[in-house]
């Protein structure tokens, strides 16, 4: 009798403490991409929110939209979103939607491809021959300086280069034996401060059984880099780094293409001296918006009366684009032709979807500041630019919506994470500058949607500044033991934080099915918090 006695004592006391918790953090969120483009999606959207409902849950961050395209929409399209906003309703969970997607701009590139982040080419040697002109070969790294590394496995070297250089780089492997092909690069400078190589390379297979590797660098400020070469102990072949020509070009009139004399006196005329320069590829294949660099660049093409002369060495600057990874394009901050299609997302958005609030997705922005600077922005860092621009969305998301809730991202805006001064940080991608600062835009009424958060330090500085927090936890774990070391983390963390208002299940793989069980352990993490081992102390 005594032994039921306790056993109820001690259950009371875990519901006890699970309710605590739960009027501590009293919201929480679900992460929720589900296109809602066909009715089989939109179904299983509305199951997703009564899944969630299930787990507990009172806030969608739902992701799957596409505000500045809804004039395009059909109306079926309409009709199964007020079907999604009905659910929601009916379940008492408030929609909170993106906007102004500068981290991953995708969704604006269907209007102009040209509105990503530019890189600048300075002064890139042409050389004309006939009728056109295109990069000096005398510009090629010397890779016969590469040298073997690490038994066999690849090579490595530094090798002189030249500053705001857009270089091509293609080797072959020769598989040399059973097994995986495997093989990868890195571009590096400053004492690896600054990665330059940050493409997914492109692969293809020749009917001889080659696997031919291509990637795409700029030089930025170095006039040396360390290039590394693995290959898995195959045979690396035909290794060049070349000028990329004007691969990629982005054409806009704040970062124009200019092409001079050798000695730099004559400046040449688009039109008149050389025909209109677009590389066309990248609105076209597969589909507007995407950058593949594994083709041909655009040649300089001379008119019939062009003052270019045959055998003449040209100098050519441009920006282009560089994509980060697989399928990052970052919006251009410094581009005032996007403030009509943010305008256009969020007023669209607003009408359709009366959010509870908006998500404003600055998020990993990882090409910026190359281009040539506003007036009065002349010594603006990174980090001042970014302010502005958030509080500029910021204003007009009040504008057009002011009773909603406004939400961010973490990561850009706390020095202990992308935002970092240099000298903790080093570079920060592709950017030129750091993020240092750029928390000075954030009105105290921004919601912190938190999503990286490995030391107290980074709670507690949002809390500092009076914003109310959401821990954005999870990232795809596969098992019961992933999720426990999730909350531990988190819990960890905001232990005495205040103003944290929930938590939100953050995958980003779509894995739903691991929801309910994330949030019993974290009803339930008094009883479990024990099998955690602790850190091992330094």
């Amino acid at each position: 009798m005594r032994k039921r006695v306790l056993t109820v004592i001690a259950a009371a006391l875990v519901l006890s403490m699970s309710r605590a918790w739960a009027e501590k953090y009293p919201e929480r969120w679900v992460y929720l991409s589900q296109s809602l483009r066909d009715d089989e999606g939109a179904a299983r959207g509305v199951q997703l929110l009564r899944d969630a409902k299930a787990s507990g849950c009172t806030h969608v961050l739902f992701v799957s939209t596409r505000g500045h395209r809804l004039p395009k929409e059909p109306p079926a399209y309409v009709e199964r979103v007020r079907k999604f906003q009905d659910e929601a309703k009916k379940l008492d969970m408030k929609i909170v939607v993106p906007a102004v997607a500068t981290g991953y701009c995708g969704r604006y590139l269907d209007v102009d491809s040209n509105l990503v982040a530019g890189v600048p080419v300075r002064n890139l040697a042409f050389i004309v021959k006939g009728k056109t002109a295109e990069p000096d070969p005398a510009q090629n790294l010397d890779v016969s300086l590469l040298k073997p590394q690490r038994h066999g496995k690849g090579v490595a070297g530094t090798l002189k280069c030249k500053p705001f250089t857009w270089y091509r780089m293609t080797y072959e492997i020769v598989p040399a034996q059973e097994g995986r092909i495997g093989s990868y690069c890195s571009i590096s400078s400053n004492g690896h401060k600054r990665r330059h190589s940050r493409t997914e390379p492109a692969v293809k297979k020749t009917d001889e059984g080659r696997y031919i590797y291509q990637n795409v660098f700029n030089s930025l400020e170095a006039e040396e880099v360390l290039v590394d070469i693995y290959h898995n102990v195959h045979k690396l072949e035909n290794v060049r780094i070349e000028p990329a020509g004007m691969l990629l070009i982005i054409r806009r009139d704040r970062i124009p293409l200019t092409v001079t004399s050798e000695d730099g006196k004559t400046v040449y005329e688009e039109g008149r001296d050389f025909k209109p320069v677009v590389d066309p590829i990248v609105a076209v294949r597969p589909f507007p918006g995407e950058f593949p660099f594994d083709h041909p660049a655009p040649v300089l093409e001379l008119t019939e009366n062009s003052r270019i002369r045959d055998g003449e060495k040209l100098l050519v600057s441009f920006w282009h684009h560089q994509r980060i990874g697989s399928d990052q394009d970052n919006l251009s901050l410094q581009e005032e032709r996007v403030w009509p299609i943010l305008e256009k997302e969020i007023r669209e958005m607003q009408n359709l979807w009366h959010p509870e609030g908006f998500m404003l997705n600055y998020d990993e922005i990882r090409v910026a500041m190359w281009e040539p600077p506003e007036p009065g922005e002349e010594k603006f860092t990174p980090g001042q630019k970014l302010a502005k621009h958030f509080r500029r969305a910021y204003d007009l998301t009040r504008r057009i919506a002011p009773q909603a809730k406004i939400y961010t991202w973490s990561d850009m805006f706390t020095p202990h994470h992308n935002a970092r001064p240099f000298e903790k940080g080093g570079y920060y991608y592709l950017v030129n500058g750091t993020w240092d600062g750029a928390w000075e835009g954030l009105p105290r009424d921004v919601i912190i949607l938190n999503w990286y958060s490995p030391k107290p330090e980074g709670m507690k500085f949002f809390s500092d500044r009076g914003h109310l927090q959401v821990l954005c936890g999870y990232y795809d774990g596969r098992n019961t033991d992933a999720l426990k070391k999730n909350i531990h983390q988190w819990r960890t963390v905001a232990e005495g934080v205040p103003n944290v208002r929930g938590v939100m299940f953050t995958t980003w793989e779509r894995r739903y099915p691991f929801m309910k069980e994330y949030f019993q352990l974290l009803d339930t993490y008094d009883r479990w918090k024990g099998e955690i081992p602790a850190p091992a102390k330094k």
